[in-house]
């Protein structure tokens, strides 16, 4: 089965940003896709702040990451920039931790003015960690996803058309990495 991790740097639980992430889910898992989640604020804040990569917690995190075919990251935008919870676990993870992996990015800010943040700030350490199949990253503005005491966390229909089309990509490259490193067995005549 295909295994995709989502990296989510929110600060709290509460975040809009989990609304994201929560419809993402629900896409991934009607393409059969199973997902992991790694809420980077639930990690060992000792272990991020002092980038322990012996860490145990942190090693079983980067080992997910390792074992799976295509990895989300989700952010708040502060200023111009992708969350630092994002940016500590970031810190920590091997060198080319997303090579031979699909990636797409999402992130959520106040307003259209941060609209290149993603692209500019968090797109190029993405790159860093080797990345070769970045997709077009999606930047919601925070009004488009609002919470609800009843139904939970509500996507606006335009942003869930925006990350459908991308999802949509994200699953066609991922099988066909899996049909490329699929073994071909030919007769020996």
């Amino acid at each position: 089965m295909t295994k995709v991790t989502l990296i989510v740097g929110a600060n709290s639980m509460s975040s809009r940003l989990n609304g994201l992430v929560e419809y993402t889910q629900k896409v991934l898992f009607d393409y059969k896709i199973q997902t992991q989640v790694i809420q980077v604020n639930m990690l060992p804040h000792q272990a991020l702040l002092t980038a322990d990569v012996m860490d145990s917690t942190l090693q079983s995190y980067n080992e997910q990451i390792a074992a799976s075919e295509g990895v989300l990251v989700f952010t708040p935008i502060f200023k111009g920039s992708y969350s630092g919870i994002l940016k500590t676990y970031l810190d920590v993870l091997p060198q080319k931790a997303l090579a031979n992996k699909v990636v797409y990015a999402l992130g959520l800010g106040g307003s259209h003015h941060h609209l290149l943040a993603l692209q500019y700030a968090l797109e190029p350490v993405l790159k860093e960690l080797g990345t070769e199949e970045l997709l077009q990253s999606t930047y919601v503005v925070q009004e488009q996803v609002t919470k609800d005491d009843i139904n939970g966390f509500l996507v606006s229909d335009v942003v869930k058309q925006r990350i459908n089309q991308q999802l949509e990509q994200f699953y066609t490259r991922i099988k066909a990495k899996e049909l490329k490193e699929e073994p071909r067995w030919e007769k020996i005549v």
